[in-house]
């Protein structure tokens, strides 16, 4: 048990039960945001006349010797009493005593969390956008380049590659939104809550707030110390990005296999067999897929952690903390390594020629029959699928099998004109100029959406950096504030 703690209701702690409850070398990532709190929390003392000018000179100054030696004494049980134990050192029981006046663990440590865990977010909103930056950059490239659309694995209709990989751009986008929003609720302070219950001192906490950047305060006191709903809102933001990164490292897995052949990986990206000299394995892709697994896996073990917890501050939220920095971590390397990535992706050559994709037209030759021949749509879908399911019985394309066929099948003469109109709709490349509708691949579409996603992200990058330029305020704020008292 720390010095400061012995004393008073118990005598003593087991070294091995101290051992199992310390959060010290968690601590660390919360250490500066910790200092800062209470550097915040001595100068409110000191304006509402809790404690004298000179005191509180004596403890910033100790507080800023602290932050050079951090970690020296590793036998506290955290890094809260560890930081008063050194400004008691230094400061004498007389001083260093009042460190702790009008404050609580409780309310210290989940402000320290929501400073770093803004911090993070930005830094992870910076990522995000290179990562939605590429995509757009990417997708530019390739507007009028065909490319399978796929559902069920199977091929499904004409896209361009240009139309998918900006269309997997605006996921990411939302979850910038998403993590954006998120900050709005993490960044309030809890401070001034102390234990559950406030104090009697008259602490100004929008003081508090301010020199800490933060945005307002959590106001109801037990809430502001017993809520973590902003760590579960974070890790679910979290958990929908992974599931995104996942999905596209499934894609490109996918689509770069040799049986597939849609897409070129550099070799740069890959790895070969130990044992199988002609294999070039895609290990970079497959273990974002399982690092995102272990940020979804995060989310639910927070929410486990916190299901059935009873109202105020419990230890169970010592566990939660760690999961968001682990997220946190594994979303910016896997990031890290699809920024690099992508701009080396190209999609193979001679796509559209490739016989079997032709039958992703049969939607559309579908539609013809509606609109020339006045069918029923249901009838024409049956009519198209007898006819796929022909010219696959012989080895056929479509486009392979003769107009009495076709109309031996459909079961009446096509108009001359319809079977013309059949034939460029054959044709992959004039397909996708066929779609009408707002977002779809018609490459005036897609430029506008690449158009579109790029705004947005530039509207976020202005967002991010203001976040961050208040951050750095405050900073400079509670610097002024400290050199003052």
């Amino acid at each position: 048990m720390s010095a400061v703690l012995k004393g008073g209701r118990l005598t003593a702690t087991r070294p091995d039960v101290v051992n199992f409850i310390s959060s010290l070398n968690a601590d660390k990532r919360i250490a500066l945001s910790t200092l800062l709190v209470n550097e915040a929390h001595v100068i409110a003392l000191e304006r509402c006349g809790a404690i004298k000018k000179s005191a509180a000179q004596k403890i910033l100054k100790a507080l800023r010797t602290f932050e050079k030696h951090r970690f020296a004494n590793r036998r506290a049980e955290d890094v809260h009493v560890l930081i008063e134990e050194s400004v008691t050192q230094r400061t004498g029981k007389e001083v260093g005593g009042l460190l702790h006046l009008g404050k609580s663990r409780n309310d210290q440590v989940v402000t320290a969390i929501r400073m770093t865990l803004r911090s993070e977010m930005l830094s992870l909103a910076q990522i995000m956008l290179e990562l939605e930056l590429s995509l757009v950059r990417l997708a530019r490239k390739y507007v009028t380049s065909v490319f399978p659309g796929y559902t069920h694995l199977q091929p499904a209709q004409p896209i361009s590659f240009g139309h998918y990989v900006i269309a997997n751009c605006f996921p990411f986008i939302r979850n910038s939104e998403r993590l954006l929003e998120a900050y709005a609720r993490v960044n309030l302070s809890p401070m001034g809550a102390a234990a559950l219950a406030g104090t009697s001192l008259p602490l100004d906490r929008a003081l508090i707030a301010r020199l800490l950047g933060f945005d307002g305060t959590v106001e109801a006191t037990l809430d502001a110390v017993g809520g973590r709903d902003f760590a579960l809102e974070s890790l679910a933001v979290f958990a929908l990005t992974a599931a995104d990164l996942s999905r596209i490292s499934s894609d490109i897995l996918f689509y770069s296999s040799s049986e597939v052949g849609l897409i070129n990986i550099p070799d740069e990206f890959a790895s070969t067999s130990s044992i199988m000299p002609q294999k070039k394995n895609p290990d970079p892709l497959e273990l974002i897929r399982a690092k995102s697994a272990r940020v979804a896996a995060n989310f639910d073990a927070a929410m486990t952690i916190m299901h059935g917890l009873t109202s105020g501050y419990n230890l169970d939220y010592q566990e939660v903390t760690p999961l968001l920095w682990q997220s946190v971590d594994e979303l910016k390397s896997c990031l890290r390594i699809l920024v690099a990535i992508l701009p080396k992706i190209r999609p193979a050559e001679g796509i559209a020629a490739r016989k079997y994709l032709q039958f992703t037209t049969a939607t559309e030759i579908a539609n013809l029959l509606v609109r020339s021949e006045n069918l029923p749509f249901r009838t024409a879908h049956q009519k198209v699928g007898a006819l796929v399911k022909a010219a696959i019985s012989q080895g056929k394309s479509l486009q392979d099998m003769e107009q009495a066929e076709w109309e031996r099948i459909l079961g009446f003469r096509l108009k001359p004109k319809t079977f013309r109109t059949i034939a460029r709709t054959l044709n992959l490349d004039h397909h996708i100029n066929a779609y009408r509708t707002a977002g779809s691949p018609n490459p005036r579409e897609t430029r506008r959406l690449i158009t579109q996603a790029q705004r947005r992200c530039r509207e976020l990058a202005g967002e991010d950096r203001r976040k961050s330029e208040k951050l750095e305020a405050s900073r400079r704020l509670l610097g002024r504030a400290m050199a003052a008292t």
